[in-house]
């Protein structure tokens, strides 16, 4: 959509605290998380559709500008969750059958409730992949983001493709901020630390492209766990090299692993 999005973190941080909200007001753990799923989508749809409609879509086609609008959103999005739970870290506690972890051996230990995560993400995968190539919104939405002007020659209003798209965008990062919750201590700022990690993901799979992005998060994560491996002590160290290496790899593969051909590729 040429939108750089900077508020992208506080839609995880607003699905973490549905989730929050879903446990005070639903008995019993698992089936809370269930109902806090797709109300999580809804909130994140919600809160990407509003900034889209009232401030984004008077500046597409101009990315910095963009940049510039939605860190203004998401500075906004933090105060207004600071003002109404305040600065203190809200728990998000995992069913009692996710507390356990899978072990292989000695060394390797693997957490329940990061195998859920890992099943989620799957699942959600394959759901934008069916959405986005078994659908007419999909083949709306890979339309006008390749060439809008095409598209609106052809009777589709670009306008009416690009809040869903957004919204849509928005209410997966609502789903992410469930599950990262589980795991992690809900504050305002819980979806700051993934914002430099998605941008690299992107980037390095290749803007515009589903599996670009698998291919994207698989390399940066599993290499990241890697020198953390040869570093356990040095996390920062860690996410250091980790930029060296994106700032490397884009220098000679800008276009990332899987690059945009034809028209799109020239945007």
């Amino acid at each position: 959509m040429r939108v750089i999005n900077m508020a992208h973190g506080e839609f995880i941080m607003m699905g973490a605290y549905t989730g929050y909200v879903a446990q005070l007001w639903i008995a019993g753990y698992a089936v809370a998380i269930l109902a806090a799923l797709p109300l999580a989508f809804a909130v994140g749809f919600s809160a990407g559709v509003l900034p889209d409609r009232l401030v984004i879509r008077r500046l597409y086609d101009r990315p910095l500008e963009t940049l510039l609008a939605t860190f203004g959103v998401s500075i906004a999005l933090q105060q207004l969750v600071r003002t109404v739970f305040g600065t203190q870290a809200r728990p998000l506690t995992a069913p009692a059958w996710l507390d356990g972890q899978l072990a292989f051996n000695d060394v390797v230990a693997i957490r329940c409730i990061r195998i859920a995560i890992f099943v989620l993400a799957l699942l959600f995968l394959a759901l934008s992949l069916l959405v986005m190539t078994r659908t007419r919104l999909g083949l709306e939405v890979r339309v006008v983001t390749q060439n809008p002007r095409m598209a609106a020659s052809m009777g589709i209003d670009p306008d009416r493709i690009n809040m869903p798209t957004f919204g849509l965008g928005s209410g997966i990062a609502g789903i992410a901020g469930v599950a990262i919750g589980l795991y992690a201590q809900v504050t305002s700022e819980i979806g700051r630390q993934y914002i430099v990690q998605s941008f690299m993901t992107v980037v390095v799979g290749g803007v515009g492209n589903i599996w670009g992005t698998l291919l994207g998060a698989s390399l940066i994560g599993g290499l990241q766990k890697v020198i953390e491996w040869f570093n356990p002590a040095k996390t920062l160290a860690a996410q250091t090299y980790m930029i060296l290496f994106i700032i490397a790899f884009i220098r000679f593969r800008p276009r990332g692993i899987i690059a945009l051909r034809g028209r799109a590729a020239g945007d």
